[in-house]
């Protein structure tokens, strides 16, 4: 090409090298590493170049020139290449993940199910170890499938299964690190030993999500933390009722109702403390105060009275506006 002149930007790429793509996708490889090997070549014959260029008697001037020239036109050589092998790179790892995504659905559902599965055989179809300690969650939100994936994947600190289900990402691993602005949530289930932990945990990231959802509560999710959330919100009709019963004017989503609301959440948590409440909220002690008081006074009874029901409805209180 470059002895003809033909323009580096309509180079084509050869089969071989579009067969080379679509292995690096059958591979599970990422496009950055086939990237990187063009990248690599494309250095080693600038290298070779060079050697030819100083067995050439040329004065200075024209010897930059010349390697001005050859890596402005490798440069576009190789971009138009790189352009031409993504497509079909893109095309086979979307194939390649749809079988496999597949057959990994049916043998997770085979195993959520609860009925006897062959360990040994399943684990090495799934790439997965089920004899491991698991930790279940579900990647959700606004993303698609890629996203999610790539979100699960950044999140695990160690090899992760993901299975598509519905509307959310499916995923074990060993342990993960959530950031607090994951772009997508994230609902977290228990660790759990052996076919039963991977049910397990499965299951109570689940339930973990429904409770995110039901009260709005921001992510990340962690069973753990909302184990009696999940518990009190098994009917949610009758536990939004039981907000609204115990809360009244407290649970109309005003702001003066959220202050309130808050106000009294830390007051109970700090042990009825107004000094440690109003640390907490970072206001002053009187302003702690005021508040009980007019929360008493909407609600008609002092705040020590009904106490446990009224620290499970502030728990709940997501749910008067759902």
């Amino acid at each position: 090409m470059l002895h003809e002149g033909v323009e580096p930007s309509d180079a084509v790429a050869p089969s071989e090298a579009v067969a080379y793509a679509k292995e690096y996708a059958r591979r599970g490889l990422s496009f950055e590493l086939l990237r990187r090997a063009y990248r690599s070549a494309q250095a080693a014959f600038s290298r070779m170049w060079l050697e030819r260029l100083r067995m050439v008697d040329l004065d200075p001037d024209t010897f930059a020139e010349s390697v001005g020239f050859f890596n402005d036109w490798l440069f576009t050589w190789i971009d138009a290449l790189e352009r031409q092998v993504i497509e079909p790179y893109m095309s086979e790892r979307e194939r390649w993940i749809r079988g496999s995504a597949a057959m990994r659905a049916e043998q997770v559902r085979a195993v959520l199910a609860g009925g006897r599965v062959d360990v040994a055989e399943v684990s090495a179809r799934l790439g997965y170890e089920l004899r491991r300690t698991h930790l279940a969650f579900l990647v959700y939100g606004d993303g698609s499938f890629p996203d999610m994936e790539r979100v699960a994947l950044s999140i695990a600190d160690s090899s992760v299964l993901t299975v598509p289900q519905g509307g959310h990402l499916a995923c074990w691993t060993a342990s993960l690190t959530v950031p607090e602005d994951c772009p997508l949530h994230v609902a977290v289930g228990l660790p759990g030993a052996g076919v039963e932990g991977f049910r397990r945990s499965h299951l109570e990231a689940s339930l973990a999500r429904r409770a995110a959802e039901v009260l709005s509560l921001p992510g990340p999710i962690r069973f753990e933390d909302v184990c009696l959330d999940v518990l009190l919100t098994q009917d949610a009709s009758e536990a939004r009722r039981f907000v609204l019963r115990e809360l009244g004017p407290l649970a109309d989503g005003s702001d003066m109702s959220r202050r309130l609301v808050a106000t009294l959440t830390a007051f109970y948590d700090e042990g009825s403390s107004f000094v440690r409440a109003a640390r907490r909220l970072g206001v002053h002690e009187n302003t702690v105060t005021y508040r009980v008081q007019r929360a008493e006074e909407l609600l008609g009874h002092p705040v020590s009275e009904r106490r446990l029901e009224l620290q499970v409805a502030l728990r709940l209180v997501g749910l008067a506006s759902a």
